[in-house]
């Protein structure tokens, strides 16, 4: 027996659904990278926070020239370590977004192939119907005479 249309078809929406997962499962780590980046420069931000003030704090108290050098300059790396997440995050952001696209590229693809192969099964069990139909119609009746 042949294969129908729709058994051939099928493949090909399997396959489309295998690459859907695919870019399912991309765009959760891609989204998962976002939140941890997100986090980090988050933990940067409050990090600095409290370094300026205890800065002010230990500054209140009184400090040397040299320390308050120190304290300046590191307070100057944090800003560039914030500089740089936020880059992170900004990179992140757009992965993210780009494997959104992708998936719903992939999710697209599926559900034209879910519509495709619905289609022709149905139309396959229209075709089955006629020709059962044709065929009972063509069958001699019996007479009960």
């Amino acid at each position: 027996m042949a294969k129908r249309r729709s058994d051939r078809m099928k493949l090909l929406q399997r396959l489309a659904e295998q690459r859907e997962q695919v870019a399912v499962r991309a765009m959760g780590k891609s989204q998962q990278n976002l939140h941890t980046q997100q986090g980090r420069l988050t933990e940067l931000g409050d990090f600095l926070k409290d370094y300026q003030q205890k800065f002010q704090h230990t500054g209140a108290r009184g400090m040397t020239g040299a320390t308050i050098q120190l304290y300046q300059q590191f307070m100057r790396q944090l800003d560039q370590a914030i500089e740089q997440q936020q880059g992170a995050v900004s990179a992140a952001d757009a992965d993210c977004t780009h494997k959104q696209q992708q998936w719903h590229a992939t999710h697209t693809t599926t559900r034209i192939y879910d519509k495709t192969v619905e289609r022709m099964v149905d139309k396959e069990q229209q075709l089955e119907q006629r020709q059962e139909q044709k065929e009972a119609d063509d069958r001699p009746k019996k007479s009960n005479e």
